[in-house]
C-alpha cells in the first residue's frame, strides 16, 4: 500500500475515533444519573400516593426534631431508622440509563398515571421533587433488582439499579407499630383470662413453674412456647377503626409481671366481618386495632391458651 493510501486510512481512523468520542461526551453531558438532587437534611415533608385502583396516600412530616407518619387523623411517631431509610433511598436514586421517552411505552414499565406510585418532596413550603415510581424487577438468577422511575412531568423513564426505588413505594402500614406486647416473656408472672360473661381463668408463675389457678402445674415447655408466641405476636391487618367504643367484648387477657408500669390488657371484640370476625386491641399499642380471623392473631393469643386449662375450654 502506498504512503498516500496509508495516510488516508490513518486520517479516516482518527476521524472515526474522535467523532465517536465526541458523541459519547455529548451523551454523557446530557445524561444526569442523579434523579433527586436535594439536601435530605433540609427535607420537611414527603407525600406518598400509592399506585393502582385504590390510590391511598399518606405523609411523613417533620415535627420539630422528630418525624411522624400521618394518614387522615392517624399519626404515628416515626422511628429514626425508618426516617433514615426513606431519606437514604431518595439520595440513592442514581439512574443506570434512560429506557424510553415514549409515553406509549409507559404502561410496559408500569410508570403510567394509573399504575405508578407518586412521591412528592418539600423543603418548607417549596416542593423540590416529584417522582413517579413504576415497576420493580428482580432477576432471580443474577440476584439483581431494578425499578423504573420518572421525574415530575419529564418524559424520560430511568432504570434504577438496586432496591432504592422499591423502598419509595411505601405504605402507611409499614411505619405503624404492629406489636401487642412490649414485655419479655421472662418478666411475665401471671395471665388472667375473662370472657364476656365474666368467667375467669388464671395461670400464674410460682418458683419458676407455671400453675393453673395456683394449684395444677401446666406443661412448662409448651407454656413457654405459648408465651414466646404471645410476646412476639404482631398484627398484620389494621382496622380502619380508631376506637373500641361501642364494640362487643368477646374475650380479654390481662398480663401481669415484673418491669411493667401497669398490666397489659389484650382484648378481642366481635366484628361484623365474617372473614375476620375479631378485632384485637392492646393497651401496649393503644392506637392500633387489628382485624383477625379465627386462625390468625386471635388464635395465637386467645385460642392457644385454652390448651392449658383442665377442661380445654
Amino acid at each position: 500500500m502506498s504512503n498516500r493510501n496509508l495516510l488516508i486510512v490513518f486520517v479516516t481512523c482518527l476521524t472515526v475515533f474522535f467523532a465517536g468520542k465526541l458523541l459519547r461526551n455529548n451523551r454523557s453531558a446530557s445524561f444526569d444519573p442523579v434523579v433527586v438532587a436535594v439536601d435530605t437534611s433540609q427535607i420537611d415533608r414527603i407525600k406518598f400516593v400509592a399506585g393502582g385502583p385504590t390510590q391511598s396516600e399518606f405523609e411523613l412530616v417533620r415535627v420539630d426534631s422528630t418525624w411522624e407518619a400521618v394518614q387522615g387523623n392517624i399519626k404515628v411517631k416515626l422511628e429514626p431508622s425508618a426516617r433514615k431509610a426513606v431519606l437514604t433511598s431518595l439520595a440513592g436514586l442514581n439512574a443506570n440509563r434512560v429506557v424510553t421517552k415514549e409515553v406509549s411505552k409507559y404502561q410496559e414499565f408500569e410508570i403510567d398515571d394509573t399504575q405508578a406510585s407518586k412521591v412528592m418532596v418539600w423543603q418548607g413550603k417549596k416542593q423540590v421533587a416529584e417522582l413517579a415510581i413504576g415497576g420493580f424487577r428482580f432477576n432471580q438468577q443474577a440476584q439483581t433488582a431494578s425499578t423504573y422511575v420518572r421525574k415530575g412531568d419529564k418524559p424520560e423513564v430511568y432504570l434504577i439499579d438496586g432496591f432504592a426505588g422499591l423502598a419509595l413505594k411505601a405504605r402507611f402500614e409499614q411505619f405503624r407499630d404492629k406489636k401487642l406486647v412490649k414485655s419479655d416473656a421472662e418478666d411475665l408472672t401471671s395471665l388472667e383470662w375473662v370472657n364476656a360473661t365474666g368467667y375467669k381463668q388464671k395461670i400464674q408463675k410460682e418458683d419458676g413453674g407455671w400453675y393453673y389457678a395456683g394449684m395444677e402445674a401446666v406443661d412448662s415447655t409448651s407454656f413457654k412456647t405459648y408465651l414466646g408466641a404471645l410476646v412476639n405476636a404482631q398484627g398484620a391487618d389494621f382496622s380502619d377503626r380508631t376506637s373500641t367504643q361501642g364494640l362487643t367484648l368477646a374475650e380479654k387477657l390481662t398480663l401481669y409481671g415484673n418491669n411493667m408500669n401497669e398490666p397489659t390488657i389484650i382484648t378481642a371484640f366481635h366484628s361484623p366481618d365474617t372473614i375476620a370476625p375479631f378485632l384485637i386491641h392492646s393497651t401496649d399499642n393503644p392506637e392500633a386495632i387489628f382485624n383477625s380471623d379465627s386462625a390468625g392473631l386471635y388464635k395465637k393469643i386467645f385460642f392457644d391458651l385454652r390448651q392449658f386449662w383442665p377442661d380445654g375450654q
